[in-house]
């Protein structure tokens, strides 16, 4: 009985070691396009969470290559280099990138059908960040993917191409099925400052790790936002960020939701909002003290003089294992009035749209001009030529029958 017994626990071991070697299937893909989100990622020496793949697109691969620290993590680099385009304008970019399914086909050497989720991390300032995201939204949501994409407005000191390119991204978005993207602001994410869960500071665009960090942390998070807003037909979402506060500190949850709005991270209609998504974390012995069901009472009553929300959706907490009593939290607004952001966004570029229009690279509705738009296909014109040929012969027995008839 004993031999049988050790025989069994060996047996056991064993299964159990060659369990623990198995390579983890990976869940999420992990987007960066543009130098300010890749060096804003590369900030931190390493993906935290395990199963993500990471994905960096910049105008130059080479130029990534040379950003990277030693033994970073990276599942697929893409540069458009190659392509020999002009990439400053969206305009220029969206023709390459909408043919080029390189991203989708390096995500299915890795089990497409594994993956249930995307992050895209993009700055909409330039050609490469404005056309590859809304493009980018639209091949995930064709794979089955869910994608949540975080885009950073351009600051407002920077020129009006930066405006135009941004202008045009949320065009595009708006226009895309599957698309749920917070929206951020330079300026405000540059001036920010705070604290992690350590009590250490977090300045600028280390905030960006911070959050992205938090995002991966929970599984299901890009599924519950993105069903959230396919459901209420809200594509555009900002946040308010609470990090790293103490419970002791602030006394209560409303203290730290009226400091969160003193730091907000785009200018916006909060009245008009309509749906709120809120993620949270804290430690797990705090999970009796500050229940999943009193948070959610002090948000909807911290809310109710603000807006009337449609729908409140609080995901259950991610729950750590450290001793403190501080708080993360991203609250999510969606459904507000953009109209006005977008008007200000607009006057900036009036005269390079116009330009753009006069030359043929797009319509005054926002659509790209291809090539082959421009010039006729060689069938088309031969198809065209024997057409005139035709009706030259028509015209010529015409003027013989005239002839005749007189």
């Amino acid at each position: 009985m004993k031999d049988v017994k050790e025989a069994f626990d060996v047996l056991a071991s064993v299964e159990k070691h060659i369990e623990a070697l198995k390579p983890l299937l990976p869940k999420q893909a992990l987007v960066c396009i543009g130098e300010y989100p890749i060096k804003t990622l590369l900030k931190e020496t390493g993906i935290r969470k395990q199963g993500t793949l990471p994905i960096l697109i910049e105008k130059s691969s080479d130029e990534i290559y040379k950003w990277l620290p030693k033994g970073y993590p990276v599942h697929f680099i893409l540069g458009f280099e190659d392509a020999k385009i002009d990439t400053h304008f969206w305009y220029n970019v969206l023709p390459t990138i909408a043919n080029d399914d390189s991203v989708i086909e390096s995500l299915k050497k890795k089990s497409v059908e594994k993956l249930h989720s995307a992050i895209i991390f993009s700055s909409i300032w330039d050609g490469i960040g404005s056309a590859t995201l809304p493009t980018l939204i639209g091949k995930f949501k064709a794979s089955n993917i869910d994608s949540l994409s975080i885009a950073i407005l351009p600051s407002k000191i920077q020129p009006s191409d930066a405006h135009f390119n941004a202008y045009a991204a949320l065009k595009l978005c708006l226009d895309t099925d599957g698309a749920t993207v917070l929206l951020m602001d330079r300026d405000q994410i540059e001036g920010y400052e705070g604290i992690d869960r350590k009590g250490e500071s977090i300045k600028g665009n280390m905030l960006g790790n911070y959050l992205l960090n938090l995002f991966l942390d929970k599984d299901s998070f890009v599924q519950e936002i993105s069903e959230l807003s396919r459901t209420f037909n809200v594509k555009l979402f900002t946040p308010l960020v609470i990090a790293g506060a103490s419970y002791r500190i602030y006394g209560s949850f409303e203290n730290m939701l009226n400091t969160a709005l003193l730091k907000p991270f785009l200018t916006f209609d909060m009245p008009s909002a309509t749906l709120l998504y809120v993620l949270l974390r804290m430690p797990l012995n705090m999970k009796d003290m500050l229940p999943r069901g009193r948070i959610e009472l002090a948000i909807t009553n911290w809310f109710k003089e603000k807006t009337s929300l449609q729908s409140i959706y609080i995901t259950e907490p991610i729950y750590t294992e450290d001793m403190t009593d501080r708080i993360d939290a991203v609250l999510f607004l969606g459904g507000f009035d953009a109209s006005k952001m977008l008007y200000g966004l607009e006057q900036k570029f009036k005269l390079l749209k116009a330009q753009a229009v006069e030359k043929g690279f797009m319509t005054e509705d926002w659509k790209v001009i291809t090539k082959t738009e421009i010039e006729p296909k060689k069938e088309e014109i031969t198809q065209n030529l024997d057409l005139l040929t035709e009706t030259e012969e028509i015209k010529k027995k015409m003027n013989l029958k005239l002839k005749l008839l007189q």
